[in-house]
């Protein structure tokens, strides 16, 4: 019985270990999403469609909103 009391609170001990690492982990997630939720959107990077006469790619615009502003 005693043996098996000591396996339990080794066990225990390296649970709590992994418990505090895991815990660690959500916070650093917690403030990382707090991080990108309070900064401004980055602004849209005009994609090219195509090329003109002089071999020069020519970007198309389009007007569409960052779903972010929903």
């Amino acid at each position: 019985m005693k043996q098996q009391l000591i396996r339990l609170e080794r066990v225990a001990g390296e649970l709590n270990a992994w418990l505090f690492a895991i815990a660690i982990g959500l916070a650093v997630l917690d403030f990382t999403v707090l991080v990108a939720k309070c900064m401004p959107p980055l602004p849209t990077v005009p994609i090219a469609t195509g090329a003109d006469r002089s071999g020069q790619a020519v970007a198309q615009t389009t007007s569409k909103t960052p779903a972010s502003q929903f």
